[in-house]
């Protein structure tokens, strides 16, 4: 059983179970499986209210699965690494995301920063792919840190546009 917390008051029924479940697609097997407001089955629609309970019949646990190979690295030294990650591999745990993750993969030689994502002072998007520094102490997640806050890492992105986009920017 969830109970929907007060801020979430006004949320749909379908957004609120996906932000649990990890999925949208999670969140509409949920709901035509029988997920139950209050002892009622709603719409995906349904606007909650806060404090209500929210049954979903054969809620699994999060389980986390064996971590993915490794992304190749492009570089490594004592300090950082620099890590070539696909597109589709996510960046650290998250809500749907136990046992899949580029920290997964590389836990044991990174560190520094949040123990739920260590080494991690950026990241990509899931359907990203691209380089990505990753620290590997405490003393250079502090000091990337420092530089991704001073806007003194540079980025750079190239997109694949398909078609003609309507502004030159945005």
């Amino acid at each position: 059983v969830l109970i929907v917390p007060p801020e979430a008051a006004g949320e749909r029924l379908d957004r609120f179970l996906a932000g649990r479940l990890g999925s949208r697609a999670a969140a509409e097997r949920a709901i035509e499986g029988g997920a139950l407001v209050d002892g009622i089955a709603r719409a995906k629609s349904h606007r909650l209210a806060g404090g209500e309970d929210v049954s979903v019949p054969d809620l699994p646990a999060a389980t986390p699965g064996p971590p993915p190979a490794a992304p190749p690295i492009v570089h490594e030294d004592e300090h950082l690494l620099v890590v070539d990650k696909p597109a589709g591999l996510v960046v650290h745990p998250g809500a749907g995301h136990a046992g899949d993750t580029l920290v997964d993969a590389l836990r044991g030689q990174i560190a520094g920063g949040d123990p739920e994502r260590p080494g991690i002072v950026h990241r990509l998007d899931r359907d990203t792919s691209g380089l990505l520094v990753v620290a590997r102490s405490d003393e250079a997640f502090e000091r990337l840190s420092d530089l991704v806050r001073e806007r003194a890492l540079e980025r750079r992105y190239l997109a694949l546009v398909h078609g003609r986009p309507r502004s030159r920017s945005g």
